[in-house]
């Protein structure tokens, strides 16, 4: 088995979310591993936003600023997990991706040339067999590197 330095997280922000940090923490400690937490704003969300807003201010929608504020948001978040996780000395970076989640998830994984990816089974909807039919089965099919899901019970 090859050395594990690099991991890359895949973190919906969902309930599940901390617990994946928790336990992707604990691998990348006993393996002197430095982490890269993955989000992606998806591009369907991104859309619909959009529509949303432009049916009650036609015209003042800027995808800029939405995206801007949304990444902002998203690296606090990210930001204070790792901080309840205690791991502020941690090396571990944030990468926010736009686009089609498992496509980002797999461009992080070939980009920052990790050596595991470490995923939640469940999504932010909570339904198993709707993310294994999309997300996390095209992970486990597509990814270069081995994959760990994670079942963890959602934090309240």
């Amino acid at each position: 088995m090859r050395q594990i330095e690099r991991i890359v997280v895949a973190l919906d922000l969902s309930v599940y979310s901390q617990g994946i940090l928790e336990y992707a923490l604990t691998v990348a400690r006993r393996t002197s591993s430095e982490l890269v937490l993955v989000n992606v704003i998806n591009r369907r969300n991104l859309e619909a936003a959009k529509q949303a807003f432009n049916a009650e201010h036609p015209g003042g929608f800027s995808m800029d600023k939405f995206v801007g504020d949304d990444v902002r948001r998203r690296k606090r978040q990210l930001m204070e997990m790792m901080a309840e996780c205690g791991a502020e000395t941690d090396p571990c970076r944030i990468d926010i991706r736009t686009g089609v989640p498992f496509e980002e998830i797999l461009n992080a994984v070939e980009a920052e040339v990790v050596d595991l990816l470490v995923m939640g089974r469940t999504g932010r909807t909570n339904l198993p067999g709707f993310l294994f039919g999309s997300t996390a089965e095209k992970l486990f099919r597509h990814s270069p590197v081995p994959v760990l899901s994670v079942r963890v019970k959602p934090l309240s």
